[in-house]
């Protein structure tokens, strides 16, 4: 975290923003994954941010997931939004593999400017699909990868088991996949921050 100076030359690099002093406080960014959409137009009754709330009271939990969002396109204004909570937690990917866009240059990108920030970062990985996605393995393994060599945490959605009979539609998790997933993230941040819990 940055630590406040009295003001010297301006030869100096600007204090890099401190996150915020409320540890218990997570943000969420993805598709319509973490958003709980599916069926093009509805939403779960309990979308993972609110499953997110009630499996852990004691965070802050700000929702900014969004229907068909890529990382690409969320990076590009990912470095102007303002943020105050300490942990990130970036659930994006299969969008941009379903258009054939990579995951590695975003998703750096994002992580990079995050702890940059002084902030904690959860990579989900890739949720499993009812339909075939040529490239989904490949860019589970990639943001695997990211969060290996960046430090982040990684969440490792692609490890969680479903049903047949667990998925809304084709792409989209139905609750309780759903909430296997949002309890990937739990266990996750309860790792990093057992205070929290």
């Amino acid at each position: 975290m940055a630590v406040s100076a009295s003001p010297k030359a301006s030869a100096e690099p600007p204090e890099r923003p401190a996150a915020s002093a409320d540890r218990c406080s997570v943000v969420l960014y993805g598709d319509s994954i973490l958003h709980g959409g599916y069926g093009g137009n509805q939403r779960l009754a309990e979308p993972p941010a609110r499953t997110l709330q009630r499996l852990r009271p004691r965070y802050r939990v700000e929702d900014r997931s969004a229907n068909g969002e890529t990382a690409t396109a969320r990076a590009g204004r990912f470095a102007s939004e303002p943020r105050t909570a300490h942990f990130v937690v970036i659930a994006h990917g299969i969008n941009d593999v379903a258009q054939g866009l990579p995951v590695q240059p975003p998703l750096r990108q994002m992580v990079r400017q995050a702890q940059q920030e002084g902030r904690q970062v959860v990579l989900t990985g890739l949720s499993r699909p009812a339909l075939a996605m040529p490239g989904r393995s490949a860019a589970d393994a990639a943001i695997r990868q990211v969060a290996a060599e960046t430090g982040a945490a990684f969440a490792g959605w692609g490890d969680v088991t479903r049903g047949p009979d667990e998925m809304a539609d084709p792409l989209h998790p139905a609750k309780p996949y759903s909430d296997r997933l949002v309890a990937r993230i739990a266990l996750t941040l309860d790792a990093m921050a057992p205070e929290c819990r």
